[in-house]
């Protein structure tokens, strides 16, 4: 099963970028895709689309949405929320079938550093956000039912440590000690360790991970590189 992440920067399916991150993503037939940032009329029709809330404490513009996650089959047992202490609209989790079975995606977009710092509510300290949503997120997977789960999406932090404070990485890898993060480290295709990442249950064994550059054909379609896993059941 293949299983995709690009932050699509807010770009519609019909401008060039965008069009170019969709073809790019489709092209390896995906189950799964998640894209932060994105239109929740992003995927063409056959796409399943699950949203996290329209409102991130920035101005709503419709559509937009910090998180979407994507699937073949549709979705069920769904949540928006995840828990009341996690930074708002950043959050979406859902199940779907797939060819491993049954598996519930929890997708998220964890807040860069200055996340409501000079811009939005503009009365943060640079982190706090980041923190606070690791705060909340570590309570959404600790009561995760020990079946099959992905988590995936925007991490805003690279694997291993680059230049996030010690205690803000310490604090996400023990979030997400329950899950093997695929996309730790060096990912073929990519020049730099990423910050959106892929991982998942003990449930899957990982067969093989490759990125997405960010510049495509001589053209930078993201700020972020992209990335997909195939996995299969262990």
């Amino acid at each position: 099963m293949i299983v995709s992440c690009w932050n699509a920067q807010w770009h519609p399916s019909s401008t060039r970028k965008g069009a170019r991150i969709i073809e790019r993503l489709l092209r390896d037939d995906p189950e799964i895709v998640c894209c932060p940032e994105a239109f929740d009329d992003f995927l063409p029709e056959g796409w399943h689309g699950l949203f996290s809330e329209p409102d991130y404490g920035y101005p709503i513009m419709p559509g937009r949405h910090k998180v979407t996650l994507w699937s073949r089959t549709g979705w069920s047992d769904v949540d928006c929320v995840g828990s009341s202490r996690l930074p708002g609209g950043r959050f979406v989790a859902g199940t779907t079938a797939t060819s491993t079975g049954v598996v519930r995606v929890i997708g998220v977009c964890i807040p860069w550093k200055d996340a409501h710092v000079r811009t939005g509510n503009r009365n943060r300290q640079p982190w706090e956000d980041h923190a606070s949503y690791l705060n909340g997120l570590r309570s959404v997977v600790a009561a995760v039912p020990d079946i099959p789960t992905l988590i995936i999406g925007d991490f805003n932090q690279r694997l291993p440590r680059r230049r996030s404070p010690v205690e803000l990485y310490s604090q996400l890898t023990a979030t997400l000690e329950q899950f093997d993060i695929w996309t730790t480290g060096a990912v073929p295709g990519l020049e730099h360790p990423p910050v959106c990442h892929i991982g998942g249950s003990k449930h899957f064994s990982l067969a093989r991970m490759y990125g997405y550059p960010k510049v495509f054909d001589g053209l930078t379609i993201s700020d972020h590189d992209g990335l997909a896993v195939d996995i299969e059941a262990a």
